[in-house]
């Protein structure tokens, strides 16, 4: 059984194919494709045409086996909250909802879709999880894949397919561990357009998008200096947060490894390195205050997830914060220092087969934990039922 998985939240298209053999999971393809420019922004399609034309060239590229998709979308217009509402018959949830939906979400109602799920039943009232996008976004999404000859088996919102491969990845874990289900944040850096969301006992909690992204990274280096947008990549991908770690050993190599002659000589090469990856070669430029800078927007946007939580859930404890998406060297540990929380990456690479993609020299000798991307992932799980 296969499934085709879309991230559709920003001018670089991730797609996973992913095959389902028994309880086992096997990503069979993993592509990630740049859209021509503005075509995709911030989350929203600029150009259904080019879209399509650019959808129909990936699949003859790639030779992609399933022309039906499940596509992640991800912007600032989507809303998803959790509501509590006093009935707990079916029927009357619906039409609850269908009459009160613009108390909740505020769209026009003759351009709205809106869809829900029921959290939690009590004696008299029901907490439901309820979504909200323009109709008009949705039928652009709809409009480019049929363009492209493709049919959308389902457009759903990015926070809940990073929910889903968090989840699945989670349950294994504990399966493992034996661990009690807690509370923690998730963070899913995207280029774009990145997600924020709390899991509290398995279940997601306030998800939401901002803005604060690697597009950040880069229009902060692009004031102070113009070259295109993969010179900027370019220094982001070589930047290591490592010197902004206020421990002196952060990461470094042991002590007893410095007093040999050769750790000595490697790390005077490493600080080299560092120091001129901190300056932008030929302008003068502090790389390393506009990271800070724009690294410590993500931290701002965590605390604020965190702190609402602990407002509406006093009693309970943030364990950690889950990290995923696009990364910059040791970002994570950057952040951890920062929120007094322990930051882990998300292990994506142990809890799926990857025989497929070990022969793809493109990824040889590269942490796939880094490449795969888990919302793609999480839209090729909801299409295999999981």
């Amino acid at each position: 059984m296969l499934s085709v998985g879309l991230n559709l939240s920003s001018n670089r298209i991730y797609i996973i194919e992913l095959l389902k053999s028994g309880k086992n999971y096997a990503i069979r393809k993993m592509i990630r494709s740049d859209l021509p420019g503005g075509c995709i922004e911030r989350g929203e399609i600029q150009d259904t045409d080019i879209l399509a034309r650019s959808l129909k060239d990936i699949w003859r590229k790639y030779r992609v086996s399933d022309r039906k998709v499940f596509i992640g979308i991800s912007n600032q217009k989507v809303i998803a909250k959790e509501i509590k509402i006093p009935v707990v018959d079916d029927t009357e949830i619906d039409n609850s909802i269908k009459f009160q939906i613009n108390d909740f979400i505020p769209i026009a109602k003759n351009n709205i879709i809106y869809d829900y799920y029921v959290v939690e039943k009590g004696e008299d009232y029901s907490k439901l999880m309820l979504v909200g996008a323009m109709k008009s976004m949705i039928d652009d999404v709809v409009k480019s894949f049929k363009g492209a000859g493709l049919l959308a088996q389902a457009i759903d919102l990015n926070c809940f397919s990073l929910y889903r491969t968090v989840d699945y990845i989670s349950s294994l874990e504990k399966n493992t561990k034996n661990e009690i289900p807690g509370a923690y944040c998730v963070v899913n850096l995207g280029l774009e357009m990145s997600i924020l969301e709390m899991i509290q006992d398995d279940n997601l909690k306030y998800p939401r998008f901002t803005s604060t992204s690697i597009k950040n990274f880069i229009e902060g280096i692009s004031k102070e200096i113009k070259k295109d947008n993969k010179y900027y990549e370019d220094i982001i991908s070589r930047f290591n947060f490592k010197s902004l770690l206020k421990s002196a050993d952060a990461g470094e190599v042991k002590k007893e490894e410095i007093n040999d002659q050769a750790g000595k000589i490697q790390e005077e090469e490493d600080q080299k390195s560092e120091e001129n990856n901190n300056r932008i070669s030929g302008d003068d430029i502090d790389i390393k205050r506009i990271m800070k800078e724009n690294a410590d927007q993500i931290v701002e946007e965590i605390k604020l997830s965190v702190e609402h939580f602990l407002q509406e859930n006093p009693e309970y404890k943030v364990e950690k914060v889950i990290l995923t998406g696009e990364y910059i060297k040791n970002i994570d540990k950057y952040i951890e220092q920062e929120i007094n929380y322990k930051v882990e990456i998300l292990n994506i690479a142990d809890h799926f087969s990857l025989k497929y993609l070990k022969n793809n020299l493109e990824y040889k000798g590269k942490d796939l934990n880094y490449l795969l991307d888990p919302l793609a992932i999480g839209m090729a799980l909801r299409g295999l039922n999981k």
